[in-house]
């Protein structure tokens, strides 16, 4: 009996002595610097080295990890060895692929070969062999690209690559350059730098060149230009953009951005080198938004000394500027604003240009209870000095009283949208052509839109069935003529939109509204109806009885149709058709606005316009834009091109033909060319490309 004891014995602890050695062959923590975890680990104590073998890993105390088939760790020397599909993902987010490599035991300084590196941020390095020294890390036959896979355009062909005979990266500076790079783009060689450098990708704004942008224009040449970008710091920055065009005067620009305790502010300006010896032109453009513990204050400027100038150099399109001081201030429901805003119209030629608006200010005060009617009132006042086109001088005082009920009566199913509305304007004209006006006007007006929606809901489908009357009563006022109708302001109490106006007369609109709704992705709404004018003067030669008017809103997932159309009354005949409409048909989007005026009541008027992309391959646009005057059977402008995308490059190649005319800009027509490579610089707004009708956002 004591032998088998004995013997019991001797197997717990024979198998524990087997349990200890298996354990501690797989984990050895080396003075808890590294943790080396293995399938096979054999250790030399008197030499101090590790060698393992199967899956081994090693990991510092950082968290840098390396992953072989064999790893030796020297731990008297603090270096370790590795061999056979290497595997390094340093604390940053890195990773890096070798085949043979060299390190110290904090994993901080390397030597490898066949090195492939996927940093943090998706770009990739591949290279001959790897150095690392501290910050600093050299490559030889290296190549650099930021594209991800899933974007290529083509297969194993990223849209672009650097290629050098060496690459250092700087991680202190934050800054990656090469020698004798040269760069691809879709695998083929474009353009040879001997020296190189950019941030890399973990920099947001660094100082140097932004992408360029080439254009050829009938009348401006061939033009090149390419912005400079200068960080100042971290919160002001400027961008020098030199344009050099071969048939017209070249150009410099500036954009100044500077944002402080103060507010943010921004300057634009251009001026050009008067190699005609006809003058120098200049744009200047200033906007600030000042921070004040009172409100919302913005500044802002817009001066040229040209009027064609901006928009002949494809600068900009504006044919009015604005100069001014805007400030508002918002409490519960009182908001305070005032203006002063100077506009000059650069299209008028041989007349007064300048108009002015020195000062405007509103006051308004909403959500005011009505304790006796149970109602809501606000009140809008406003005064302002206006200076027009014609030189007239106007001063204004409005003060408008709002009170409105909303209610819905149980027994009947009708609803009451119940207004009142008084308006007093004093008004004072300055006259240069005619004598001087004096006189104070008062528009009084009360309406209520009476509706009786039918609702009707099934399993898929719902129906709302509104008919609707409004009726208005008014004065007739010796101010306002007769107010244009559309199917957006049918049910308007006031189709004037000038303060010193008020649409005058008794009157009724009515109508009727449909909306039908499957309650998913499908809608349709449409609304026709009509308005009739009571008493009119006999001075008045608007019609009692308006047309009809109708309009159609139908959406489908992302498309729609909306539709104002005009219909005589008399015989039904077309009047005016406004049409907007958005299409995603497969790989095609586009937009088509139509506006036709029949020339049996007016003036004829009849103009499309249309935009859209197709979509040839993944991130490979072709894309449109243009408008036209039917009525004339003349194109007005169109562009076309092609654009391509991704994560890494951008590529924009347009045509286009311009029919402007206006004192020096002629028609013209002409190409661009932009390519951007990320992650130096990107936008989707690509050199200076003209758009002449919807674009696809």
């Amino acid at each position: 009996m004591t032998e088998l004891l004995k013997l019991k014995y001797f197997y717990i602890i024979f198998f524990l002595f087997i349990t200890l050695l298996v354990l501690s062959s797989n984990k050895i923590f080396a003075e808890q610097k590294i943790k080396i975890i293995a399938d096979e680990i054999q250790v030399d104590r008197t030499n101090g080295i590790i060698k393992a073998a199967g899956n081994a890993i090693a990991i510092d105390e950082n968290g840098s990890k390396i992953k072989s088939e064999f790893i030796l760790y020297n731990e008297a020397e603090g270096l370790i060895n590795a061999e056979g599909k290497i595997i390094l993902n340093d604390v940053e987010g890195n990773t890096y692929f070798f085949e043979k490599l060299e390190t110290d035991d904090k994993i901080l300084n390397f030597n490898g070969t066949k090195i492939k590196a996927r940093l943090d941020d998706g770009s990739r390095i591949v290279g001959s062999s790897i150095v690392k020294r501290n910050n600093v890390s050299g490559l030889d036959n290296a190549e650099y690209t930021p594209c991800l896979e899933n974007d290529y355009l083509i297969e194993n062909c990223p849209g672009w690559k650097l290629k050098a005979k060496k690459i250092f990266q700087d991680s202190s500076s934050k800054t990656i350059h090469y020698d004798h790079a040269r760069i691809h783009l879709f695998n083929i060689p474009v353009f040879y730098l001997p020296y190189f450098s950019h941030p890399d990708p973990s920099v947001k704004k660094r100082s140097g060149f932004l992408m360029p942008t080439v254009e050829t224009d009938q009348n401006l040449g061939d033009s090149f230009s390419i912005p400079i970008f200068y960080n100042i710091k971290s919160n002001l920055d400027l961008t020098f953009t030199p344009t050099l065009q071969s048939k017209s005067n070249n150009f410099y620009s500036i954009n100044y951005r500077h944002l402080n305790k103060h507010g943010n502010f921004n300057i634009d300006a251009s001026i050009d080198d008067n190699n005609d010896n006809t003058g120098t032109s200049q744009h200047v453009f200033f906007k600030s938004e000042l921070n004040n513990p009172y409100g919302s204050l913005n500044a802002f400027v817009q001066t040229s000394n040209n009027d064609t100038y901006m928009r002949k150099n494809k600068i900009n399109k504006l044919t009015v500027l604005r100069t001014g001081l805007t400030f508002e201030r918002s409490y519960d429901n009182y908001n305070f604003a005032m203006d002063t805003i100077g506009y000059k119209h650069l299209a008028i030629q041989g007349g007064e240009q300048w108009e002015y608006v020195y000062p405007r200010i509103t006051y308004s005060i909403d959500d005011i209870d009505d304790g006796l009617l149970d109602g809501n009132i606000s009140l809008n006042n406003q005064f302002y000095y206006n200076k027009s086109l014609a030189n007239n001088y106007t001063t204004l005082a409005s003060s408008q009283f709002n009170w409105f009920k909303n209610s819905v009566d149980n027994q009947t199913g009708l609803v009451f949208e119940n207004r009142a509305n008084l308006r007093m304007v004093s008004i004072s004209i300055d006259n240069k052509n005619s004598d001087d006006s004096d006189n104070v006007r008062f528009y009084p007006q009360i309406h209520s839109l009476i509706s009786y929606p039918l609702i009707k809901t099934g399993l898929s489908v719902s129906q709302t069935l509104s008919p609707k009357i409004m009726p208005i009563i008014a004065p007739y006022n010796n101010y306002t003529e007769a107010q244009s109708i559309s199917s957006s302001n049918l049910f308007s109490s006031n189709r004037s939109t000038s303060i010193t106006k008020w649409e005058s007369g008794p009157r009724i609109n009515y109508g009727i509204d449909w909306l039908i709704d499957n309650n998913e992705d499908l809608s349709l709404k449409l609304t026709l109806g009509q308005s009739f004018r009571f008493n009119k003067n006999n001075s008045d030669t608007a019609e009692e009885l308006s047309d009809y008017y109708l309009s159609s809103n139908a959406s489908f997932k992302n498309n729609y149709l909306s539709n104002s159309i005009v219909l005589d009354r008399k015989d039904i005949d077309v009047k005016s058709i406004s049409m907007n409409t958005y299409l995603e048909l497969y790989d095609l989007k586009f937009k088509i606005d139509y506006d036709y005026t029949s020339g049996k009541y007016s003036s004829i008027n009849e103009q499309v316009a249309i935009g859209g992309e197709y979509n040839l391959q993944n991130n490979f646009y072709f894309k449109f834009t243009g408008t036209k005057d039917i009525d004339t059977n003349k194109n007005i402008g169109y562009q076309y091109g092609l654009l391509y995308e991704d994560n890494c490059l951008g590529i924009d190649l347009n045509y286009y033909r311009d029919l402007t005319i206006d004192r020096d800009i002629k028609e013209s027509d002409g190409y661009s060319f932009t390519i951007v490579l990320k992650p130096f610089g990107s936008t989707r707004s690509y050199g200076k490309n003209k758009v002449f009708g919807p674009s696809i956002n």
